[in-house]
């Protein structure tokens, strides 16, 4: 495989150098003109290579994220198999709770940077070169980021000192803590931006490996144990997953270097990553909404079960936005022509990820059809809760290119906006419904708040979408 990688990108600069002198070459006519004709023929030539090589870049930088989340994920939903099969509900119950809660820290700390960042890079590093501007903006955004990890580790100690009575609840949020704080200077948003989310993904399974780990060596432990393992094990993964981004980045040249925050900087940083948060974060409360809600009143058998679920679909869900973070820097380009705005040509410019999410959305529906029919017990359970949550892939699908498009743009407040009210909306739905769906009512208010939050960007996109040249002659 290696070796035909190697030819074809061979073949490609030869092609480029051919194109190259093509263009260069004057050829006269009969009248002495130069035949434009060849150097068109030649441009055209030219830009199908680069065409070409942006393709086989994006499909080995999807496949690189893939793999990543098999290797990641893949372990994690391998060692919950095996403690549902063992019956282990309440530590499963327990540890998505924790996890759950551990990850939206995460996401509090990213604060968007995977977003801004990559737009930077685009904009800031003409040729994918670090230069002191890169970094102003990578030390303002990281000081904001830092910013909020006290602000989460704060909440986080003063909840496991003086409210929480759980013993493995408080061992996790002491020993988890840490990785909240490293998370601060993560390099995510650079490896994006410079066309290798292949390698982000790559690296970020280290840290789902190591909590599958942690998760497996807490079974049968005191619940204090219990909790320390796993708050261990996530602040070790995330620390692992920093290491191995930063050499990632050493080997493209990117050393970091220490630029003092500016007012200006931090300033935007903050606006881009508050409104950005707000896009994120809504969703992933009402995500805890849920959990919350079928904790209390379907019990931990059923929270364990719906869990699962959501960890096949999510994994889906996770394909699709790998498949975005690779879009995502020429999704930027195109965005950037004013004629192309609007809802049409934001969908034009991420064909790959509508059709994996119709895919998606199919194949989990039938495969999880057919498990239902020939199976029993636990698992016909899991397939049942399967399909109902399969429509929501496709949704949330055309939600994240909604966004996605919204982000490209700019429009950070707008798609804010959006999530904000869907979320409220899904989340009354979900209480709503509860009482006549069961779980279900999960997956009918999840497509809810997708439909919701997806009209509303819509509208926006639309209106934002320059009037044609005749409406405008006209007017």
């Amino acid at each position: 495989m290696t070796s035909s990688l190697g030819y074809r990108q061979a073949l490609y600069r030869l092609l480029g150098r051919f194109g190259k002198v093509m263009l260069e070459t004057r050829v006269a006519g009969p009248s002495g003109e130069p035949d434009r004709a060849i150097a068109r023929a030649s441009r055209r030539l030219s830009e199908r290579v680069r065409l070409d090589q942006g393709r086989w870049l994006q499909i080995v930088n999807i496949g690189l994220m893939v793999a990543g989340l098999a290797l990641g994920q893949g372990v994690i939903f391998a060692v919950q198999t095996g403690l549902l099969a063992a019956g282990e509900y309440a530590l499963l119950s327990s540890f998505a709770t924790h996890y759950s809660f551990a990850m939206l820290g995460i996401i509090l700390v990213e604060a968007g940077a995977t977003i801004t960042l990559a737009r930077a890079v685009v904009h800031l590093s003409p040729g994918g070169l670090p230069n002191p501007r890169m970094w102003q903006a990578f030390a303002d955004t990281s000081t904001i980021r830092m910013l909020m990890a006290l602000i989460v580790s704060s909440a986080a100690v003063l909840y496991a000192a003086e409210i929480s009575d759980d013993p493995l609840g408080r061992w996790y949020a002491f020993l988890a803590l840490p990785g909240l704080l490293l998370w601060s200077v993560n390099g995510v948003g650079l490896l994006d931006g410079l066309r290798l989310s292949g390698i982000s993904g790559l690296t970020g399974s280290i840290a789902y490996v190591v909590n599958a780990l942690g998760l497996l060596m807490a079974s049968h432990r005191s619940l204090e144990a219990a909790g320390a393992i796993m708050g261990a094990a996530f602040s070790l993964g995330y620390l692992l997953t920093l290491f191995a981004q930063w050499a990632a980045l050493a080997w493209k040249g990117w050393y970091p270097r220490f630029h003092r925050p500016s007012r200006a900087g931090l300033s935007r940083a903050f606006r881009d990553g508050l409104t950005l948060s707000f896009q994120i974060v809504p969703g992933q409360i009402g995500m805890r909404v849920q959990l919350v809600l079928s904790a209390t009143w379907l019990g931990a058998e059923t929270t364990a079960v719906f869990v699962y679920a959501k960890q096949i679909v999510g994994a889906a869900t996770q394909v699709l936005q790998f498949v975005l973070r690779v879009e995502f820097p020429g999704l930027v380009e195109r965005l950037a022509c004013a004629e192309r705005q609007g809802f049409v040509g934001m969908m034009a410019a991420q064909k790959m990820t509508l059709a994996c999410a119709l895919l998606f959305s199919i194949g989990t529906t039938l495969l999880s059809g057919l498990v239902a029919a020939w199976s029993d017990g636990a698992l016909h359970r899991v397939a049942i809760v399967m399909v109902g949550f399969a429509p929501t892939i496709l949704t949330l699908g055309l939600l994240q290119m909604s966004s996605q498009g919204l982000a490209a743009l700019g429009a950070y407040a707008a798609s804010a906006w959006a999530m904000g009210i869907g979320v409220a909306v899904g989340v009354v739905a979900s209480c709503a419904l509860l009482p006549l769906l069961h779980v279900f009512a999960f997956a009918a208010a999840e497509v809810i708040l997708n439909l919701v939050t997806l009209g509303i960007g819509y509208r926006y996109l639309e209106r934002a979408r320059p009037a044609r040249p005749q409406a405008t002659e006209r007017a």
